[in-house]
């Protein structure tokens, strides 16, 4: 069995936090081998990841919460 890069993004998160058994990190593992494509885009997580674990949490102010929602279509 292989993974198709649409399996692959399903369970970047996944991969990426250890969370997958041996044999899907193993597919994983051996798709990432091949696909320069899926591995830009484990790279871009894990850059995002590690941005968001040395920063933590950030806060925006009310307004450019009340803009980003209601971009985005959500009440608040």
């Amino acid at each position: 069995m292989s993974l198709t890069c649409d399996d692959l993004d399903a369970m970047l998160p996944e991969f990426l936090d250890g969370s997958v058994t041996a044999d899907e990190a193993t597919l994983a593992a051996e798709h990432l081998a091949t696909c320069e494509e899926c591995t830009a885009e484990l790279n871009e997580l894990e850059s995002v990841t590690k941005l968001y674990r040395e920063h933590g949490t950030m806060h925006l102010p009310d307004e450019s919460r009340k803009r980003i929602a209601g971009s985005l279509g959500i009440s608040e």
